[in-house]
């Protein structure tokens, strides 16, 4: 009986996903007009070339997703593309191009918008943060482009000086990065300066139901996505060791970060030996353990947003309850990672 109930309600859920689920086109389809008005009003011109507008997301992240969507297509748009008279002094054609695409990858949808414009200049990045103090000047010198993105996101945060309608309105990039992982998602940046910029979005189809491995940390319950999960190792005492006051598991011969999440959350004592390692990928394809006490499952969970007093909580994603009454945690991985780096 219970198994027939079991997989009625996974039907259910099926069927409720499916209905919920609408082709990007919706809001695709705007953008053509946008471009062809912004063209008539600056004398630039711009090819938009879309692809995968049948590519399907659940509503309501569709609807989240469209003001950050119009915010990056301005932003190619305005600071990417250059005027036609200043393409052809750099070698290229005076028509401009921006590219928008949606896929489905794995489990996830992937959003991209990529420009062949001027690119982003990491030392305008890198004074404009050494004017707002958030740097010195040596610190600067020193610093990666890499390092150097991150202040593309922060709040507030533009190299532009000016303010129009467009796309500056004086603004960075924190509201798209702020609405993308508030709906489990990441964002990332590829550019070069004078060659072009690419944002890529990556999201969940559907914001109601995911696939989680249920963990034991300090007797608390938690829930990961298993689409950041690699694989799951049982850690040994010869496995663990220390460099350069950095703990670290050997697995297969690779060396690996290991990071406590009791720790991050300020819950329980250390980790018991022989605990497990849950092996994630970073960003930039680095392998990081998280380690936790047990191994509790693998289930469907239905994602709830933080209530407001734990929105602060960094490393939360959001929170399911169980069957049994029970809350549970969902760890955002990409915002434990990078608040290790």
């Amino acid at each position: 009986i219970l198994e027939g109930i079991d997989r009625s309600i996974s039907e259910l859920q099926n069927e409720i996903m499916v209905m919920r689920m609408v082709p990007i086109s919706r809001i695709f389809s705007r953008f053509p007009r946008m471009v062809r008005d912004y063209c008539r009003s600056t004398g630039k011109r711009i090819n938009l070339e879309i692809y995968g507008e049948d590519t399907e997301l659940d509503r309501a992240i569709l609807d989240e997703i469209t003001d950050p969507l119009i915010h990056l297509i301005r932003n190619s748009l305005d600071h990417g593309i250059e005027l036609p008279e200043e393409r052809i002094k750099k070698g290229k054609t005076d028509e401009g191009h921006v590219k928008l695409s949606a896929k489905r990858e794995r489990d996830n949808v992937i959003i991209e918008v990529e420009d062949d414009g001027n690119g982003i200049d990491f030392d305008k990045i890198k004074e404009k943060a050494v004017s707002k103090g958030f740097i010195s000047e040596d610190e600067a010198k020193r610093m990666t482009n890499d390092v150097a993105k991150k202040f593309i996101f922060l709040p507030g945060f533009s190299t532009s000086d000016k303010v129009d309608e467009v796309s500056g309105r004086g603004v960075g990039l924190d509201i798209v990065k702020t609405k993308v992982e508030s709906l489990s998602g990441s964002i990332k940046l590829i550019t070069e300066k004078g060659k072009g910029t690419r944002f890529i979005l990556s999201l969940p189809p559907s914001m109601a139901i995911i696939r989680v491995l249920t963990v034991e940390i300090s007797g608390e319950w938690y829930a990961i996505p298993l689409n950041d999960v690699l694989e799951v190792a049982i850690v040994k005492d010869k496995d663990e060791r220390t460099i350069s006051q950095m703990d670290v598991l050997k697995i297969r011969e690779k060396i690996i970060p290991v990071v406590y999440l009791n720790d991050i959350f300020n819950i329980g004592d250390d980790i018991q030996k022989s605990s497990y390692a849950v092996i994630v990928e970073k960003s930039d394809g680095t392998l990081v353990a998280l380690l936790v006490d047990a191994i509790l499952d693998h289930r469907d969970i239905l994602i709830k947003p933080l209530d407001k007093f734990l929105s602060h909580v960094k490393g939360l994603g959001g929170i399911t309850i169980l069957g049994n009454g029970k809350v549970v945690p969902i760890l955002d991985i990409d915002s434990i990672l990078a608040e290790m780096s």
